[in-house]
């Protein structure tokens, strides 16, 4: 089994414990964490769904990202990411862990920044906690940094649970 498989299997052990739903919005990750998620029997128990919010403009309408945070920072930025998992914590029926990703998964650099640069956020709908990281996985292959940012989300995830 894949770290990520296991890390998955984990989360989703810790949600159904804990009685927490999970809601994803991914950028970059074009639905890869959603699908690492899906792909285990029985995360219907605890997937809700996932938002592919791949343009400015889906980020705006589903996900209710200010456009001058989107002008100002860019996409691919901590306030962007920060206001998806608002948007996220909107859509929450119950408690819910929020996960959102944006970041440059290249082969080109976008906004002027660089291959690599991914932000992960982590929220708990019913209460404040919140994680949002930086992270720069460098200029290698864009299926390499996919994978890497739903990872570092995985264990994000775990540690934001593990908390509450």
């Amino acid at each position: 089994m894949l770290k990520s498989q296991k890390l998955t299997r984990k989360l989703l052990d810790s949600c159904l414990n804990k009685n927490i739903k999970l809601i994803t919005a991914e950028s970059c990750t074009g639905g890869l964490l959603s699908a690492n998620i899906t792909e285990i029997a029985g995360s219907s128990a605890v997937f809700s769904h996932g938002i592919i919010c791949y343009s400015n403009q889906s980020k705006r309408k589903f996900l209710n990202v200010d456009e001058a945070t989107l002008k100002s920072h860019g996409a691919v930025s901590f306030e962007t990411v920060k206001e998806m998992l608002s948007g996220l914590c909107n859509h929450a029926e119950s408690k819910a862990l929020t996960i959102a990703i944006s970041g440059v998964a290249g082969p080109s650099a976008s906004e002027s920044k660089p291959v690599g640069l991914v932000f992960i956020g982590v929220k708990i709908s019913s209460n404040n906690t919140e994680v949002i990281t930086e992270h720069n996985f460098g200029n290698v292959e864009r299926k390499i940094i996919q994978q890497k940012s739903v990872h570092e989300a995985l264990k994000m995830s775990l540690n934001i649970i593990r908390e509450i």
